[in-house]
């Protein structure tokens, strides 16, 4: 598994794109796993990831804070921004 993830960071590092001659031919030079070679020569996603026991599919939540302070240039509750003063009351 660490030849194919080796040769798959050495494609990424490489700045040029690869003609599909050249990636043939880096995948036959490369010491690789034949279910890996076919995943890769056929450019099949799923395929390489099952041979690297990776997962289908990834997900991502982001939730804000509950205790998060607005923005300065947000109003805050109470319709007051962070300029305003409440006005004062004469007693």
């Amino acid at each position: 598994m660490s030849n194919v993830v080796a040769f798959l960071e050495s494609l990424a590092s490489n700045a040029s794109p690869l003609s599909q001659e050249e990636f043939v031919a880096a995948i036959a030079a490369a010491d690789l796993p034949d279910a890996a070679r076919t995943a890769l020569l056929a450019r099949d996603v799923q395929a390489l990831a099952r041979e690297l026991g990776g997962r289908g599919a990834v997900f991502c939540a982001i939730f804000p804070a509950d205790n998060e302070e607005p923005e300065e240039d947000e109003p805050q509750e109470g319709g007051e921004t962070p300029d305003q003063k409440p006005a004062s009351r004469a007693a």
